[in-house]
């Protein structure tokens, strides 16, 4: 292995380690895009590492769907809250995390349709 070839292996490996160093939403239930038949009974994020909601928005039209916070504030990496009962529609989720390490601040947004009765 040549000096070069050690130096950029060496900086892809740090680079890569700084870049997963945030509290990343890793998966959510329902998923972005998701087309539902029926409404969810709960939204589940899933992080990275262990991390703070900071703020956590669900929002149909424009309007804001009131949410009950998760049942402690402690760092997690997965939150499960409880859904109202969701009209059909499309929803967006708004998340905001602090990592629980660092304090470093991530956030994101995905959204998903809950379809017509069928």
């Amino acid at each position: 292995m040549t000096l070069r070839t050690g130096f950029a292996l060496i900086v892809a490996l740090l680079s890569t380690t700084v870049a997963f160093g945030h509290a990343q939403l890793v998966s959510s239930s329902p998923s972005d895009h998701a087309d539902l038949a029926a409404a969810p009974p709960s939204l589940n994020l899933q992080f990275s590492e262990p991390a703070q909601l900071a703020v956590l928005r669900l929002t149909a039209d424009g309007v804001s769907v009131p949410l009950q916070r998760p049942p402690d504030a402690k760092a997690a990496d997965h939150f499960t809250i409880a859904l109202p009962g969701l009209k059909p529609g499309l929803y967006r989720v708004e998340w905001t995390a602090l990592a629980a390490d660092d304090g470093h601040v991530t956030k994101g947004v995905f959204s998903f349709t809950v379809a017509a009765g069928h």
